[in-house]
């Protein structure tokens, strides 16, 4: 059993875009080919009515089923149904699914909590010990706040 999954938006974007790009090469190009090669030959030549492109697809699909029909080979392409499944292994596909799916959601999470980014007032300069022997700390203060809160304190006085 073939089973083909789409993700999200982009991925539906570009299953459209596949099937678009089949439905042009396989049926538009060769019906506009067809349409063209009818329209220069037969309609100058023996005075036929001149084609549209649909008229031309319709000419393209007229001659590939009779190529099938009068060819004796099998065709190439061919549908067959896959077996069915038994709940068992239904039910061990779609365990293996979820697992999948959590643990591609943990690498994403975990991918998301190694990065961080760094404002310029968050950047700190290298501790340096001062002169009477201790070390300075590395948290930066502002000199605003500092000065807020003596006024607040003095304010209370």
């Amino acid at each position: 059993m073939k089973v083909i999954q789409i993700n999200g938006i982009k991925g539906l974007i570009t299953a459209v875009f596949i099937g678009v790009c089949l439905f042009a090469g396989f049926v538009l190009f060769p019906g506009y080919t067809a349409m063209a090669l009818w329209n220069k030959y037969l309609v100058s030549g023996f005075m036929f009515p001149t084609l549209n492109l649909l008229q031309g697809v319709l000419l393209w699909a007229i001659a590939a089923i009779t190529f099938c029909i009068v060819s004796k080979q099998d065709l190439a392409v061919s549908l067959k149904s896959s077996p069915d499944l038994t709940d068992e292994e239904l039910n061990s596909i779609i365990k293996s699914a979820k697992a999948n799916a959590q643990m591609k959601m943990m690498s994403k999470i975990m991918s998301k909590s190694d990065k961080f980014e760094l404002n310029k007032d968050e950047i700190q300069t290298p501790s340096v010990i001062e002169k009477d022997g201790f070390m300075s700390s590395p948290i930066t203060i502002n000199k605003k706040n500092e000065q807020k809160d003596d006024e607040s304190v003095s304010n209370i006085k």
